[in-house]
């Protein structure tokens, strides 16, 4: 199978771009309509180099907020060496594979360039057959080579910031606020995040559904096996976990991970897995026809 994404997936891919970059406009032009030049290019910076370790920085932050451990063939022959091998089958260099210690089934990509580390759960290791395991690592590797984890924080750093603002305006709202004078500021912050979250998210949450299934899809073309993916995807559905502090740590790379945190995390940044297994098997009637 080639490695392609279908023109429909890459036109909404497209309009879901366009959304953020209306996003960043939304963003950026209060700053520079509320306060002189000099104060808005210093906001600006500040939100560059914001932007600047989010991304330059996600596999430092996904060891951190995980407590993923990088591993080397000595620890897990057999999980180094499937990654080794799916790697060059992607023509990608290998990035490094770390373990996060969860008994959730779960894996993710984070990083850009040379700087993108894959990690899995000790719980996806200790529930997935080989075969499975393989189409769950293909899937992360396809994110790496579509530059999927860079993507998705410029895309969606709008709507990161708007619900930051917001979260942080939602618990300044207190008798203490009021006391010391800045209740009024908090409400400020809150009424002009609204609109930029109602601008930037949905752009964010589609592109981010879209970019899932063209992982998937780029699975397939590693491996040639939908099946083992759609397998591996009804696993992790079937599955279910009291909320822990494992689940937690993983939530702020909800987005990044082969399926959603089920208690935590922004919702809806991946499509439905049933709909996602009915494609694979799609995939495989039609690998199968002749021709």
């Amino acid at each position: 199978m080639e490695w392609q994404t279908d023109s429909r997936l890459a036109r909404r891919m497209a309009l879901a771009l366009a959304l953020s970059v209306v996003g960043y406009a939304v963003l950026l032009g209060p700053v520079f309509l509320l306060f002189p030049l000099s104060v808005a290019l210093v906001i600006c910076g500040v939100l560059v180099a914001v932007l600047g370790v989010l991304v330059l920085q996600a596999d430092r932050l996904a060891y951190l907020a995980t407590k993923a451990i990088a591993i080397d063939r000595s620890d897990h022959p057999d999980l180094f060496d499937a990654v080794d091998r799916l790697a060059a089958q992607a023509d990608v260099p290998r990035p490094p594979v770390a373990v996060i210690p969860s008994d959730e089934p779960n894996a993710l990509s984070a990083g850009t360039g040379d700087r993108t580390v894959i990690c899995v759960t000790l719980g996806l290791l200790k529930t997935l057959d080989d075969e499975q395991l393989e189409a769950v690592l293909a899937h992360e590797l396809a994110h790496v080579k579509n530059g999927d984890s860079t993507v998705l924080t410029v895309a969606g750093f709008p709507a990161t910031v708007a619900l930051a603002a917001l979260g942080s305006a939602l618990d300044s709202m207190t008798g203490t606020a009021l006391l010391l004078g800045y209740f009024g500021a908090a409400v400020l912050v809150a009424v002009l995040s609204l609109p930029l979250l109602l601008v930037s998210l949905p752009g964010t949450l589609a592109l981010s559904r879209y970019r899932e299934y063209a992982a998937d899809r780029g699975a397939v073309a590693i491996t040639g096996n939908p099946v083992a993916l759609a397998e591996a995807l009804a696993e992790l559905y079937g599955l279910s976990a009291p909320p822990d502090e494992d689940l937690r740590s993983m939530a702020g790379f909800n987005a990044f991970c082969i399926v959603p945190t089920r208690y935590f995390g922004l919702p809806w940044t991946h499509p439905p897995t049933h709909e996602r297994i009915r494609k694979l098997r799609e995939l495989a009637a039609e690998m199968e026809r002749p021709g």
